[in-house]
């Protein structure tokens, strides 16, 4: 028969509450690692965020570290109504005469034999169309088809080479193929041939004619230069710039390209916002899951020294302080757009030195020290490498911690169910003792007599 049995019963102790007691104590070692390896986790993450601040800081300040970041250009059209321009960094000031002779249109073909439905079967079976354009042709079959299988088997497919099918309904009882060439300009007319099943010619059996020509696009340049392109963006006649054509024009306008300072202004502008962004990331860190950790104030202080400093190379531009960028007392930058753009004027050339200089520029050089910071190699790797490092040393000692607090557990419990088991066996000693004792009291000859 099984028997149930539990630490205390024999003795009363309360052996569970002992244990538990002793265990808490003993737990103390175990809790106070695992609280250790929480903040280096949290420090773990908090390096990521400043990591992550620093990359931040980095692409503000990308933006300027190459003499082709300050190479902005915009251009303005003086009819808006006939065509829009835009420059990119690689064109060059300028005014041009700019006049619309001609925009540049699609061909189209459309079928002209009265064709009741779009259901209606067209040809025998076997007929083909080839249809071509320029020196590229695909083919497919349309006997004995209705022109909704034909629009489809022209759209889908997997060789056409440039051309799109659709249904034109004129009346009830005639609607209409109608072909467009996907593209503008001459060079992409539409032809089309048909065969029959023996590929012999045949009369076209939806009688396509053009019902609108293929044409090209065509400005003058300063009342000299024609230039025809198939399409209506022109983005080769003027270097770095696009115009894209919207209506003729029947007098010419100015075309004006000049450099563009508000993107410049814009980018400057970045990198002191970026700037001023890391540094409150880096404060926050301070004051928070980093305090303490010199890291941060090494990482300021030679940012701030690059920002402050002087650039190596000659120019009459050398800070970023004539530049428009300075210092406010709380260490954070402030920016003043008119100071750049009068120093753009005045020297435009010292001033794309003075960040982009391959070398000595200031964002050239904030480049490469942020760079080497994020590196595999870096600071920021090394400290979160330090960490991880520490965090699985803490994880060991845990583990060995609890298998030890296991043992210790076990050794609490196998002594006190021993000493639970031994005061059981006193106590029912001594309840037999005492039963003796009173079975000696009663035999006495003064108790028998009171009996």
């Amino acid at each position: 028969m099984a028997t149930i049995s539990a630490a205390g019963i024999g003795s009363g102790l309360e052996i569970e509450s002992i244990i538990s007691s002793l265990m808490e104590v003993e737990r103390i070692p175990l809790r106070n690692l695992q609280v250790k390896a929480g903040d280096l986790l949290t420090q773990v993450s908090a390096y990521g965020r400043l990591r992550s601040a620093l990359a931040t800081f980095q692409d503000s300040v990308g933006a300027l570290s190459s003499s082709d970041d300050f190479n902005y250009f915009t251009a303005a059209g003086g009819d808006q109504d006939a065509y829009t321009v835009t420059a990119d960094n690689s064109a060059a000031a300028g005014s041009y005469s700019i006049s619309v002779d001609n925009l540049a249109a699609t061909h189209k073909l459309g079928s002209t034999t009265l064709i009741a439905t779009s259901d209606t079967l067209i040809g025998n079976a076997g007929d083909q169309m080839t249809i071509t354009i320029g020196s590229d042709n695909f083919t497919v079959d349309i006997g004995a088809r209705s022109l909704s299988s034909i629009q489809d088997l022209i759209n889908q497919a997997t060789d056409n080479v440039g051309v799109s099918a659709g249904i034109v309904q004129e009346s009830d009882t005639s609607v209409h193929l109608v072909l467009s060439s996907d593209n503008t300009g001459l060079a992409n007319q539409i032809s089309v041939a048909f065969t029959d099943s023996l590929g012999g010619p045949i009369a076209d059996p939806m009688g396509m004619a053009q019902i609108q020509a293929a044409d090209d696009a065509q400005i003058t340049i300063d009342n000299t230069y024609v230039i025809s392109r198939s399409s209506n963006t022109i983005s080769d006649a003027i270097q770095g710039v696009s115009i894209e054509l919207l209506a003729e024009t029947a007098s010419a306008s100015q075309l004006t390209v000049s450099r563009d300072t508000d993107s410049v202004s814009s980018a400057v502008s970045g990198l002191v916002e970026g700037y001023n962004a890391l540094l409150s990331s880096i404060g926050e860190l301070r004051n928070g899951e980093l305090g303490g950790d010199g890291t941060l104030r090494l990482i300021e202080n030679q940012i701030r020294s690059l920002m402050g400093g002087k650039a190596g190379m000659a120019g009459s531009y050398q800070y970023a302080s004539q530049a428009g960028i300075s210092f406010e007392k709380d260490g954070t930058l402030s920016f003043d757009s008119a100071e750049l753009t009068d120093a753009l004027t005045a020297d435009r050339d010292a001033v794309v030195d003075l960040f982009s200089n391959d070398d000595q520029g200031l964002a050239f050089r904030l480049d490469a020290l942020v760079e080497s910071m994020l590196s595999t190699s870096g600071l920021i790797d090394a400290k979160e490498d330090g960490l991880n490092a520490r965090v699985d040393a803490a994880n060991d000692q845990i583990d060995r911690t609890e298998y030890r607090l296991e043992l210790t557990e076990r050794r609490y419990r196998a002594q006190y169910t021993a000493l639970d088991t031994l005061l059981g066996q006193l106590q029912s000693t001594g309840n037999w003792l005492t039963g003796q004792l009173d079975v000696l009291s009663n035999l006495m000859p003064g108790n028998r007599n009171n009996n």
